[in-house]
């Protein structure tokens, strides 16, 4: 939803959506660490290994994925969004979950 429609919404049905939202973080967590779970299990038994990428395979990913990121923070800065931030909050968040 847009900005502009969100600030249409009365603030008791945006209470409402957050408090949904809220309720659905954990749940949609949840579910994607077990499907995460299930779908290696399942490429375990077909006789697959996962494997880690070297330090040089990650840093040669990071340097192939950075066009992709700067058109995001592009995007985002055209709209009028703050998408450095969006971005270093995402940065951020996956270093914690290493």
């Amino acid at each position: 939803m847009n900005k502009e429609k969100w600030n249409a919404l009365p603030a008791e049905i945006q209470k409402t959506i957050e408090g949904i939202n809220k309720e659905w973080i954990d749940k949609t967590g949840n579910s994607w660490d077990e499907i995460e779970k299930s779908g290696k299990e399942f490429t375990k038994k077909l006789g697959n290994k996962i494997i880690s990428l070297s330090a040089e395979e990650h840093t040669r990913w990071e340097e192939a994925v950075k066009p992709i990121l700067q058109d995001y923070v592009n995007a985002m800065k055209a709209k009028a969004l703050p998408g450095e931030e969006a971005l270093a909050f995402c940065r951020q968040t996956l270093k914690q979950m290493k």
